[in-house]
């Protein structure tokens, strides 16, 4: 697993999302027709909190987002809300993430955000500038086949071969008042901001470039890569801090 603030070169797409908003079936169909990052998260990209660097100039991206309420009950209901915790933190100093362990109906009761939607979408938001980003609602997908397939230049076949919509699975109809009224209290600020929105958005590639790495996660991501490259710099940084543990 990459991991890293520099993306594949040979990427040609990159789908990101804060998760829980439909990114792997979207992956999957265009995987066939352009070179995507991985599905299953393999490479590390599917869910990066901060726009990744990339040496290809004609870089496309998607990014899924959606109601985060639905988004953390879809999380929780299928054991991925520990993993989504760490996903959405990264490079960033949070100092909570969710355990395993930790069921719905208690991470509302103690109404202390660990999926961290709200800093992932505003980061995709305010960009890097250095490529084209197809902003893209988890609701609006199968309204926005043909705006996807001209972002992507695909083939009629996308459109033809995209599978048929499905009943979403997370439902707030399922879960209790008080566990309703936590997520509504947790992310309903973010979920109105979102419903501004349009189905789909382009933030076009940037002719000048914001000043991103002088923000604090890129300079973290900047470490981290660093001494991913240089493994022993990176025993001999952690042997130092052991020592004054």
């Amino acid at each position: 697993m990459n991991k890293t603030i520099y993306l594949n070169k040979d990427i040609e797409v990159l789908i990101v999302s804060f998760g829980g908003v439909g990114t792997t079936f979207l992956m999957d169909a265009i995987t066939p027709f352009r070179l995507t990052n991985r599905s299953d998260n393999g490479d590390g990209y599917k869910h990066l909190p901060i726009p990744p660097l990339s040496s290809r100039k004609n870089l496309k991206t998607i990014y899924v987002f959606g109601d985060p309420v639905l988004a953390a009950v879809s999380l929780f209901r299928r054991g991925y809300h520990c993993t989504q915790s760490h996903a959405n933190a990264k490079f960033q100093d949070f100092d909570y993430l969710i355990p395993e362990d930790k069921s719905l109906e208690d991470y509302v009761t103690g109404r202390k955000d660990g999926l961290y939607f709200t800093s992932h979408f505003k980061n995709w938001l305010s960009g890097s500038g250095e490529y084209s980003v197809l902003f893209l609602k988890y609701d609006a997908i199968y309204d926005s086949l043909d705006v996807i397939q001209s972002f992507l230049n695909l083939p009629d076949a996308f459109v033809a071969q995209f599978q048929e919509k499905r009943i979403r699975k997370s439902k707030l109809s399922d879960l209790s008042a008080n566990t309703v009224e936590g997520l509504e209290e947790m992310y309903g600020e973010l979920k109105n901001e979102i419903d501004q929105y349009p189905g789909s958005f382009v933030l076009e590639k940037n002719k000048k470039p914001t000043r991103y790495y002088l923000k604090k996660p890129y300079r973290n991501a900047f470490k981290e890569a660093f001494f991913k490259k240089h493994p022993l710099l990176r025993k001999v940084k952690n042997r130092f801090f052991q020592l004054f543990d």
